[in-house]
């Protein structure tokens, strides 16, 4: 199988490092180019609180812009990770991060996504299930889930 498309949805935690290392590797194997792709939950929900809570329009504009600048910052940090060759473009995006995950892949024909098995969030993965699973099952390519090695088993 051929992976000259190689998505990294990265949400800027050391897992989505260590993903993102995995694919670089992968990449220099195949001949593959990287799209790195940040979807922003959290940008998502403060714009739907301002339709409801019209007053805090301009709070949530401010914040929102403050976010973007913050993220592309962070952006050009993992862009940096990957050598210039291997390289093809990186993307943030609003929304929920599975679903324009399984968007962009679909829309790029991309041939495979790397990403982490956890994020930021494990308190969200408890009660909703992990972004990974969800890409896992919906996404049109095959999924790469690279594992934190540093889970340690506890004997009950």
């Amino acid at each position: 199988m051929q992976f000259k498309k190689i998505l990294v949805p990265i949400d800027f935690s050391h897992f989505s490092k260590k993903a993102l290392g995995e694919a670089v590797k992968l990449a220099e194997c195949c001949g593959g180019k990287i799209f790195l792709l940040h979807v922003e939950e959290d940008i998502f929900h403060m714009k739907q609180i301002h339709k409801v809570h019209p007053p805090l329009e301009g709070i949530c504009d401010k914040i929102h812009k403050d976010f973007i600048v913050e993220n592309k910052k962070r952006l050009e940090e993992f862009k940096s990770y990957i050598p210039k060759k291997l390289f093809a473009g990186a993307l943030i995006k609003e929304g929920y991060p599975f679903v324009e995950i399984v968007k962009f892949v679909r829309n790029r024909c991309m041939d495979l996504i790397v990403m982490s098995s956890r994020g930021r969030s494990d308190i969200k993965h408890a009660l909703l299930g992990s972004t990974a699973e969800k890409v896992a099952r919906k996404a049109s390519c095959a999924v790469l889930i690279i594992k934190d090695k540093e889970c340690k088993v506890v004997a009950l």
